[in-house]
């Protein structure tokens, strides 16, 4: 999986922005992503502080800290980042209009978070505020948590085993051949590093590309048993780190 650059963008910076950029970021270190992750507000309302009270306490209950101090949105934040996440739906209208005068680099995408839902369906967000009582915090966590979850997983990350000599795994096949050759021929066999014929490709059920499949994982497919970078994957994992992977979402 490529490299990223992305910004959650609230109103104020102080509630809902840096809440999602903690679990962000933290969800980069379970899963061995290298992800820029930052947080902003299109308002001036709380440049310099810290974020609320009532954040930092929800993040603190589940062994979370934020070290970010509340700052503005940028027209230059459109040239820097890949995406701008917006944390409700009055900030994403605002950020759309704004990306239409001064959105120079088109490679820039802006994204709604709540569009990440489960089974790629919309789901709700509260949009907090300082006001708001800790139970709403509480919720928005675990739905900021899973939508961030979702947005990984749209990035498709594909899991594929390496071929160890010894393999005796019968349910795994080659890449670009129908069918895997006889006992003998395994014993024999030495991968060479530089060859992709010593990739084995998981069966679709234990892969995981966001909810979206291509040809490359129906084996019946010699052609394209073995994706391409053009094919959206973007990342190989073995099989016991793939797994690692998925659990830590």
């Amino acid at each position: 999986m490529t490299f990223k650059k992305l910004l959650f963008v609230c109103m104020g910076n102080s509630c809902g922005s840096p809440m999602a950029e903690v679990i962000m970021q933290n969800l980069m270190v379970k899963t061995s992503l290298y992800w820029e992750v930052d947080s902003a507000g299109l308002r001036t309302w709380n440049t310099g502080r810290r974020p609320n009270k009532r954040c930092l306490q929800i993040l603190r209950e589940h062994g979370l800290r934020s070290d970010h101090f509340c700052r503005q949105f940028t027209v230059n934040d459109f040239l820097y980042f890949d995406y701008i996440v917006a944390m409700d739906e009055a900030v994403y209208k605002e950020l759309l209009l704004w990306a239409g005068e001064n959105r120079a680099d088109k490679h820039c995408q802006v994204l709604l978070l709540s569009s990440f839902g489960k089974n790629g369906l919309p789901t709700y967000i509260d949009s907090l505020s300082p006001t708001h009582k800790l139970k709403n915090f509480r919720s928005a966590y675990y739905r900021i948590k899973e939508c961030c979850k979702q947005l990984i997983l749209s990035q498709k990350v594909d899991i594929v085993k390496y071929e160890l000599p010894s393999t005796e795994d019968d349910d795994l096949y080659y890449s670009g051949k129908e069918k895997a050759p006889p006992e003998s021929a395994k014993a024999n066999h030495v991968p060479d590093a530089n060859q992709n014929s010593s990739i084995f490709l998981l069966p679709a059920d234990i892969r995981s590309s966001g909810g979206l499949r291509s040809s490359s994982t129906d084996p019946s497919n010699s052609k394209t048993s073995m994706p391409s970078c053009s094919q959206g994957v973007q990342r190989k994992l073995c099989q016991k780190c793939g797994q690692k992977f998925l659990a830590a979402l």
